[in-house]
């Protein structure tokens, strides 16, 4: 016979993988925006460079195409009869052939100017296109992350009072039962203690800011003061030793070197899923502080069953 609190926790956890598997697509759709709005900036600013070394050129060229379409009727046959001498004609000539070049180089550079001003308007029309491909792409995933967590809902009112309660005891039950692992951590009048054992000066410094944000909202692509997804605070706490991170567990877990399970001290990273989708932070004693959802926010909790690696940065 199918056990309904079992059968629940499975959906649960299933959900919660998809979930956290919309987060991190979130958080690269959101990568790819802000690099976008960035180069949006630039752009502009060079197509306003650009446009001001054109305008510079554009009474010249206004001249050259005036006194060309001036002089268009006096050729060199002309010239030469109209002239006193020859040697006064070929001095003339020779002038004509260095201005003649002035104007050709002139008029080339002004080609040459239109053109990559015609390309910096292109590449900004792309990225324009890009910037709103994404917004598009976030609002979709806001959406169908939305969906998830309307799905763990329904899954928790189809038990009974009875059965909701048996569940959060289960779960209350594996929060405390802990696999001791490296340094330990323990409570103290509601604070958390953590013993640093082998953990750098570094690396308690990111467990202490993170442990301070402890209670605080979950919000997709948030890296704090107020709120973070999981890998905004794993960015965030390592800012702090200033190592910058990427605002994504995937790529998060690029950084530093691979820790067994076994050898895990404070500080470490602690990744989950396959693909990876979930970070975060070891403090010791089997238990990591971590984003963990939008309805728990910033909490303490062992290290998940689906646990996939660890690496150490500091």
């Amino acid at each position: 016979m199918a056990d309904p609190i079992s059968d629940a926790q499975t959906q649960l956890n299933t959900l919660e993988q998809q979930r956290s598997a919309i987060e991190d697509k979130y958080n690269d759709s959101k990568n790819r925006l802000d690099a976008a709005q960035k180069q949006q900036d630039q752009l502009n600013s060079d197509i306003a460079d650009q446009q001001a070394a054109l305008d510079q050129l554009t009474p010249t060229i206004v001249w050259i195409v005036t006194m060309q379409r001036q002089t268009a009727g006096v050729n060199m046959t002309a010239n030469f009869l109209l002239d006193d001498s020859e040697d006064s004609f070929l001095t003339q000539m020779s002038t004509m052939a260095m201005v003649t070049n002035t104007i050709d180089e002139q008029v080339a550079r002004y080609v040459s100017e239109q053109q990559r001003l015609d390309d910096l308007k292109t590449s900004l029309n792309s990225t324009i296109a890009t910037i709103q491909t994404e917004v598009k792409t976030q609002a979709k995933l806001l959406s169908d992350a939305k969906a998830k967590e309307d799905a763990q809902s329904r899954v928790l009112k189809r038990l009974t009072a009875a059965q909701q309660a048996a569940l959060a005891a289960r779960q209350a039950a594996a929060s405390r039962t802990v696999s001791h692992s490296g340094s330990g951590s323990k409570s103290s009048g509601g604070s958390i203690i953590v013993d640093p054992g082998n953990a750098s000066a570094r690396a308690m410094t990111v467990v202490n800011y993170a442990l301070k944000q402890k209670g605080k909202s979950y919000v997709y692509g948030a890296a704090g003061p107020n709120s973070f997804d999981c890998s905004g605070l794993t960015m965030a706490a390592y800012a702090r030793v200033g190592i910058s991170l990427p605002h994504s567990a995937h790529l998060q877990a690029k950084y530093g070197r691979a820790v067994s399970r076994n050898a895990l001290v404070p500080g470490d990273l602690l990744f989950f899923y396959t693909p990876i989708s979930h970070v975060g932070i070891y403090i010791g004693n089997g238990q990591m502080i971590h984003a963990s959802t939008p309805a728990t926010g910033v909490k303490i909790s062992p290290v998940e069953a689906s646990f996939n690696t660890a690496r150490r940065l500091v």
